[in-house]
């Protein structure tokens, strides 16, 4: 077998390709949450891409009936609304698929994704990302696996990154990463492992899929890094799986854990913690009658036998493997280890019967496939001369009527295709000339107006920040004067009256003196952040974040970049835009968690600000464009950058930012 890792397939859309339905919570809760808002709500929109959502959901918990009854819910809503008209390309193309039309479901997907590309919003974005991947299954199971990588990579990841889903980015680096291990590329899957786990952690959007992607990440990283021999990180990542799946003895997930933990003691020598393992899994795959995972486990097992030189297990083991895998190719490598094992007891008549059985099979599979490939090149080849000696029939008998035809007006027709021919060419030079001209003058205006756009739009920015600048002198003029003014008069007053008294109270007058020093740091810490001058970007964010938590706001803070040489005036800037995102979120969102994460890509700068407080309408905020959220887009319109602000009320606010550096 050449392929020993699958996928996990987002809402099992190729229902006869899907793997075993993992399972860890109850996804029914989900799922009925679902069901009651699409009966509550009024929006004919909503509830038809609810009732679409809910079409998939069912399938997963195999319950066709509620399946079908949304589909056609959704089916009869979806006429009012283009997007979604377009969406249901994608939701109904199963349907070839349940009719065995594996090319109509090909075309659907083709056009699905070509309709979808007009839209810009995050479902359309999701949806594409998951079309691309089904498309990808289908090259990869046509073996064209290179097909499958560079949808995967060139087109699927970046669109689902505008989808901002997490959970679906971490999905489609997984599937990269393991097509790399199918071909033995270790090191090149762990970067996308390495990925794929970082995106499912971030994840906080609620799913169905959500903690059984998560526990199939790590198990799969592990694997991988079983496999690369990096013991230390492999034991942590098992130790997250195990944190989970210890209070769900009954998972399915279990059956592929307790193999990568298998094979982690098993590399490493510790033979009976390795048979302790992977006889869990056998009781856990028995138990779920997961075939193929049953089999890896027996096989795994039988590696440590051979190891342990224990024979009769290890030959009962392949005896199990050679009576219950009805795939000829793997009965050929299990009869070739029966061989080993024979000759290891030196039983070699045996040992010679395994031995001819897997050349006799592998010679068979070799004539075969050499026999298949004739025969399919001799098809093709009669097809071909078919098809030419009906192309050659056909345009002898075209030609003789041509010819005819020919004969009898090409007299008639001579001097008038003449003439005409001389208008034709005098009119396209005409024509010609003033294309030229027009398109020259085209040119020239476009250019102007761009310049004059470029100018404006530079003024703009320019007179914007000048104008936020005014306002953070107002503040830091208003700061020094009710703040640190207010505490030097104070001051002033009792060295006066100390004077008169002639007795000093050196206690109130240092506590005033500490107290002034220590607003007058925070007033300069405001102007100018002394970390961020002399310690850098990430020091500077992580004090800002420690100086604005409070026992009532948490703030966590997550840098995920390597490097950070960026400019000074780029730092600076960056160090406003968080600032004021987070005066915002104390200031109007009672939240009691606020997440703030800066990571990089090539050359974009990613700034994602979350928080669990109450929200806002985001087109009433943007109506009425208030100073704090103006200099935000003014500043990161002067890094060329873009900015989405994403909020309900009551469920929070998020934040998305990209710079280009």
């Amino acid at each position: 077998m050449k392929k020993f890792y699958v996928c996990f397939i987002f809402f099992f859309s190729i229902c006869s390709y899907s793997q075993v339905i993992l399972s860890l919570d109850d996804d029914r809760v989900y799922i009925d949450s679902i069901v009651k808002i699409t009966r509550n709500t009024k929006s004919d929109s909503v509830k038809c891409l609810n009732s679409f959502r809910l079409s998939k959901l069912f399938l997963m918990v195999q319950d066709a009936k509620s399946s079908k009854e949304y589909l056609d819910q959704a089916n009869r809503l979806k006429t009012k609304f283009p997007f979604l008209q377009d969406a249901a390309l994608f939701y109904n193309a199963s349907s070839f698929v349940e009719k065995g039309d594996m090319d109509g479901f090909e075309k659907t997907l083709l056009d699905a994704n070509s309709k979808l590309k007009k839209y810009y919003n995050k479902e359309a974005y999701r949806l594409r990302a998951i079309v691309l991947q089904n498309y990808g299954i289908m090259q990869q199971h046509k073996n064209n696996e290179n097909a499958y990588m560079k949808l995967l990579v060139n087109e699927a990841i970046p669109v689902a990154k505008k989808s901002g889903d997490y959970e679906l980015i971490s999905a489609l680096n997984k599937a990269v990463a393991i097509i790399f291990m199918n071909n033995n590329e270790r090191e090149k899957a762990a970067e996308y492992l390495d990925q794929a786990q970082k995106y499912i952690e971030f994840a906080t959007k609620k799913s169905p899929t959500l903690a059984e992607s998560k526990m199939e990440t790590y198990i799969i990283n592990a694997e991988n890094l079983v496999e690369l021999k990096h013991f230390y990180d492999a034991e942590k990542v098992l130790e997250k799986a195990f944190s989970t799946l210890k209070n769900h003895p009954d998972s399915n997930l279990n059956d592929s854990y307790y193999y990568s933990e298998g094979i982690y003691f098993a590399k490493q020598n510790k033979h009976k913690e390795a048979l302790e393992s992977f006889e869990k899994g056998v009781k856990s795959s028995e138990k779920h009658q997961n075939t193929v995972a049953l089999n890896r486990l027996k096989f795994a097992e039988y590696e440590v036998f051979f190891k342990l030189r224990n024979f009769d297990e290890a030959k009962k083991n392949l005896e199990y493997l050679v009576e219950k895998t009805p795939f000829i190719v793997d009965k050929k490598n299990y009869y070739k280890e029966l061989s080993k094992v024979y000759n290891a007891t030196k039983e070699f008549s045996k040992a010679y019967y395994y031995s001819n059985k897997y050349n006799v099979i592998n010679d068979s599979l070799n004539g075969a496939q050499l026999k298949n490939e004739i025969v399919e090149l001799e098809a093709k080849y009669k097809k071909a001369e078919s098809e030419k000696k009906i192309s050659l029939l056909q345009s002898e008998n075209e030609k003789a009527v041509l010819q005819v035809n020919n004969n009898r007006l090409n007299s008639m027709l001579f001097a008038v295709l003449s003439f005409l021919l001389f208008l034709t060419v005098l009119f396209l030079w005409i024509y010609n000339n003033y294309q030229k001209k027009l398109s020259f003058q085209k040119e020239v205006n476009l250019q102007q107006e761009l310049d004059s756009l470029e100018n404006r739009e530079k003024l703009s920015i320019s007179n914007a920040l000048i104008e936020g600048e005014e306002v953070e002198r107002k503040r830091i003029a208003r700061d020094l004067h009710d703040g640190l003014g207010s505490m030097l008069s104070g001051l002033k007053i009792h060295l006066n009256l100390a004077d008169k008294e002639k007795k000093v109270d050196t206690t109130n007058i240092n506590l005033m003196l500490n107290n002034s020093i220590k607003e007058l740091r925070n007033i300069s810490q405001n102007l100018m952040p002394e970390s961020l001058m002399k310690l850098g970007l990430e020091h500077a964010l992580r004090d800002l974040c420690v100086l604005h938590s409070n026992s009532e706001t948490i703030i966590e803070f997550q840098y995920l970049i390597k490097k950070s040489a960026f400019p000074q005036h780029f730092k600076i800037v960056i160090f406003r835009i968080i600032q004021e995102l987070l005066n915002n979120a104390l200031k109007y969102s009672k939240a009691s968690e606020i997440l703030v994460s800066c990571s990089e890509n090539k050359d974009i700068f990613f700034i994602t600000v979350e928080d669990n407080g109450v929200g806002f309408d985001v087109e009433k905020v943007e109506k009425r464009d208030g100073m704090g959220l103006r200099n935000i887009k003014n500043r990161v319109a002067f890094l060329n950058g873009k900015i989405e602000i994403d909020s309900e009320i009551g469920k929070g606010t998020s934040t998305y930012i990209e710079l280009k550096v």
